[in-house]
């Protein structure tokens, strides 16, 4: 298939890409109903599937269970209906409320559309199967997130202002440790690649960094933990700032600042007179941030990080 915008876009036209792979399957979908004679579109599908299932329903019902608008459903209803699947009536009740069922042609070709979705079904388990990542799973896992946090309200927490009552700063111990870990390995992935001077420090935290004299500090968004950092002891009140991460969901938000300026506190407290880092000069918002805290570059030297190809300092 020929890159187009929207796939230049990626995260940005999620919704656009969706619809699109939405109107592959349903091309070719309609070319199968076509081979087995049936006078029927893709579209239809749910709406016929469900009456099927229910035998007599009505168009609210309907409406509340497809997540549609009532007069969406009443418009494919009505094309269904003149294709002959289906015929509506009212209640002798209730003639306010309008019904709907398959007609006899609709339970007449239930068993053939039962056996072409039968196929398809099995079709797509088996391609869904083959997949590093299955589609219906990844599908299956969005749906559950936005069920639990709308994606409004993740924007919201995002990128809304933080109070400073939400936030915390943590020390470390035991329990945390994965979140060191799992935050940088999430950070270096997104720019670099993890080098085994990374995982030395990464999966044995406190024999690399804490039993040495050094700190690890955490900070946490409404009890959430989003973010990290190092003070590694590299000499007699020296330091090396280091694994510093802040979760690519909550960036934008000042709290690498927050989290930097409680390191420079925890410094202090620590009787430092020099801190010092090595980073990557792409990194163009942690290279500004370094500065404005008052970290000033020095000649390289030896690093154990294939990355780094800045060095910086601050005295105390």
């Amino acid at each position: 298939m020929k890159r187009n915008i929207i796939d230049k876009l990626e995260e940005l036209a999620i919704g656009a890409r969706m619809r699109r792979l939405y109107d592959i399957f349903a091309k070719d979908v309609a070319l199968i109903y076509k081979d087995q004679q049936l006078d029927f579109e893709p579209k239809y599908f749910t709406l016929y599937y469900l009456i099927s299932e229910r035998q007599e329903v009505s168009v609210t019902e309907i409406a509340e269970e497809l997540n549609l608008t009532h007069p969406g459903v009443i418009h494919l209803a009505g094309e269904l209906e003149q294709l002959g699947f289906i015929e509506s009536f009212k209640l002798s009740g209730d003639s306010r409320k309008r019904m709907l069922r398959l007609s006899a042609q609709g339970r007449q070709s239930l068993p053939k559309f039962t056996d072409v979705w039968n196929k398809i079904a099995g079709l797509n388990q088996s391609l869904f199967n083959s997949q590093q990542y299955n589609l219906l799973s990844a599908v299956k896992e969005t749906e559950a997130m936005l069920e639990e946090k709308t994606y409004y309200q993740r924007f919201q927490a995002m990128f809304s202002p933080v109070a400073d009552d939400q936030i915390r700063i943590l020390d470390y111990e035991p329990s945390l440790a994965k979140y060191f870990k799992g935050l940088n390995i999430e950070w270096i992935n997104t720019h670099f690649t993890v080098e085994e001077h990374d995982l030395e420090q990464l999966n044995h935290p406190e024999e690399h960094i804490i039993n040495d004299g050094g700190k690890i500090l955490f900070i946490s968004l409404a009890d959430e933990i989003v973010g990290t950092c190092a003070l590694i002891k590299t000499g007699e009140a020296e330091y090396e700032l280091a694994k510093m991460a802040v979760s690519p969901r909550f960036q934008g938000r000042q709290l690498g600042k927050k989290l930097m300026d409680a390191a420079i506190k925890k410094a202090v407290e620590l009787k430092a007179k020099r801190v010092w880092l090595g980073s990557n000069t792409k990194l163009t918002a942690a290279i500004n941030l370094y500065k404005k805290t008052g970290f000033k570059e020095i000649p390289i030297g030896s690093t154990p990080y294939a990355r780094a190809n800045i060095k910086m300092e601050l005295y105390l």
